[in-house]
């Protein structure tokens, strides 16, 4: 059997010859054979396990040819591993994987080639590893001469290409100028605003051979913050303008100019200023830039704001609008509610998600701005909304208006600016309410959350026929959820529950007449008693209860439930308990980048 191990091995790589082919064919057995050397006790060397003495035969200079045959021994052993039943092409895929898992380019760890261990490992995996351009396209100037080895082995590879934040010419300038003539294969590219925008407002001549070079496979452009002085800029002309296969494009303390930089192929859009100077653009610039990006998926800006005083139209031209059927995520900060509301009454965007932060604002009938526009078209992003949350935030004079279409969720934060004469937010509460209950499509709503968080202050701006306004735009409400955590009723529940069981003058009917279940937390004025002659006059109309979930104080040290009067209330309500659901918010993803 050592004999054909031997045999087939040599068929596999061919290994030098452990002895001359003359001691081979000497009359006798042979002195030194592979077979020999599985079996020691068979050897035959000149005093052996004596003393020193000549070798004529020279056996101890074969040792480097047995350790190089050994290797390739062990190699042709792990050839013969499960694992290396994997194509060359398939551990590939597996290595970009691993190479994936750690792709966040401003990390630390990124473009210093961790991975190389994988190399280590054996000879096959080492040479796919070297193989495997794709596995050596992450460079950065943090680690220059791993970046260099990276240029090299990645063959012709798209690269992605990280210029680190205290990048100089004295630690940089090699390698940047190593990956000026590979830019015709740049795929990503991350640049520090500082080198973009330096104290002449030029773009730092360190980068500018990168930045002047055409980049026709670019996908990728990140201008990433540097927390260093300086104002926001414009952005300049970037790749002689002209970056046809641009999909991402993330500005930080700078924003997009039409002509400097291709928009046709854009997915992603983000725009981010300074917190005491925030990027301002003229909502017509805006529009051309939308318009230029008929593909767009992702629109997100964060310290920027949007003015209006240029005209967009014409006396008498129509409503200018820009279709983006692609847009599935809006995100928009910081911004005036009257501003926001026209950009939305002028993008038709069906598809997307809304999520925006804007200062409220007071029109002259009293009605309250806050990013909607009143009429909502057919195909605006806020209709048919099925879920509904407006939780106030009194203490920095907030309210947060979040929920669901029949499609996507949607988040809107409107604060009341200190700097304005709206006055506090428990004045104006009821009034906000009635606002939103006027502009949002609420036809469809089958859930609604009122809440508020901890302040001590109560609403004053809410009224039974506030309320009766507000619910009868609710006709299909199923489930009412009431969440407070102050030391009063602030508004919201004895005048709630007097709306609910008023009847109409004209017609004698109670509004939401599908209401089914009522959840209320920290409710510390209302009893029982109180809640079963509500339950009753709703049963009375045709509109019964059937579920009544109770976190009252007065509840919370009873032992025996028995003992409670809530026996009287399951009388008119076909389920009451004492332990109402947790809300759960809706998940929207972070606008940090």
């Amino acid at each position: 059997m050592a004999a054909a191990t031997a045999t087939t091995t040599a068929a596999v790589l061919p290994l030098p010859s452990l002895v001359d082919r003359s001691q081979a064919t000497t009359e006798g057995k042979p002195r030194l054979t592979l077979a020999h050397l599985l079996h020691p006790r068979d050897w035959d060397l000149p005093e052996w396990n004596g003393p020193h003495v000549e070798d004529p035969e020279r056996v101890a200079e074969k040792v480097d040819d047995l350790d190089y045959s050994v290797a390739l021994l062990k190699r042709y052993r792990n050839s013969l591993r499960p694992i290396h039943r994997l194509t060359p092409d398939v551990l590939a895929l597996v290595f970009l994987d691993l190479v994936e898992e750690e792709e966040y380019p401003l990390s630390s760890q990124y473009g210093a080639a961790s991975w190389t261990y994988l190399a280590h490992v054996c000879y096959r995996w080492r040479a796919i590893a070297l193989g495997c351009g794709a596995l050596w396209s992450q460079i950065s100037t943090r680690y220059p001469d791993a970046a260099l080895a990276c240029l090299e082995r990645s063959l012709d590879a798209p690269l992605s290409f990280v210029v680190h934040a205290r990048a100089n010419s004295g630690n940089a300038k090699e390698v940047i100028d190593r990956v000026r003539p590979h830019m015709h294969r740049m795929r990503k590219l991350y640049v520090p605003w500082t080198l973009m925008h330096d104290e002449n407002g030029n773009v730092s001549e360190l980068i500018s051979s990168l930045i002047e070079a055409p980049a026709p496979q670019l996908e990728t452009f990140y201008v990433y913050r540097v927390r260093v002085e300086g104002g926001c800029f414009a952005l300049p002309t970037v790749f002689g303008g002209h970056t046809p296969r641009l999909r991402v494009l993330k500005l930080s303390y700078s924003y997009p100019q039409l002509g400097r930089i291709s928009f046709g192929n854009l997915r992603e859009l983000f725009i981010r200023g300074k917190k005491r100077d925030l990027i301002t653009m003229e909502v017509s610039h805006l529009m051309k830039i939308l318009e230029s990006c008929p593909a767009l998926e992702v629109f997100v800006t964060v310290k920027a704001r949007f003015v209006m005083t240029e005209p967009l139209e014409q006396e008498g031209e129509p409503l200018h609008q820009v279709r983006l059927d692609n847009l599935r995520r809006m995100d928009m900060s910081r911004c005036s509610a009257s501003v926001v509301a026209n950009l939305l009454s002028r993008l038709i965007v069906p598809n997307c998600q809304l999520s925006m932060n804007v200062w409220l604002e007071r029109r002259s009938d009293f009605r309250f701005l806050f990013g909607v526009p009143d009429e909502l078209c057919d195909e605006h992003p806020l209709r048919d909304i099925r879920k509904l949350h407006v939780s106030y935030r009194s203490s920095n004079g907030g309210v947060v208006i979040e929920g669901m279409t029949s499609a996507h969720p949607f988040q809107i934060v409107a604060t009341i600016d200190q700097a304005s004469n709206l006055g506090d937010m428990p004045t104006n509460s009821g009034p906000i309410l009635l606002s939103i209950a006027r502009t949002l499509d609420l036809g469809l709503l089958e859930e609604f959350t009122i809440a508020e968080t901890s302040f001590y202050h109560p609403h004053v701006g809410f009224s039974k026929e506030l309320w009766i306004q507000v619910l009868a735009r609710m006709p299909l409400l199923r489930a009412l959820h009431i969440r407070l955590q102050t030391i009063t009723d602030s508004g919201f529940c004895r005048v709630i529950i007097s709306a609910l069981s008023t009847s109409d003058e004209v017609t004698g009917k109670l509004v939401c007449p599908l209401l089914e279940t009522i959840t209320l937390v920290e409710d510390r004025t209302w009893s029982s008693l109180q809640w079963y002659k509500f339950a009753k006059a709703r049963k009375e109309h045709g509109h019964p209860l059937r579920r009544l979930s109770l976190c009252l104080p007065h509840y919370e040290n009873v032992e025996n439930m028995a003992e409670t009067d809530l026996a009287e209330l399951r009388e008119v309500v076909e389920t009451v308990d004492l332990d109402p659901p947790a809300m759960l918010r809706l998940e929207f993803p972070s606008t940090t980048w």
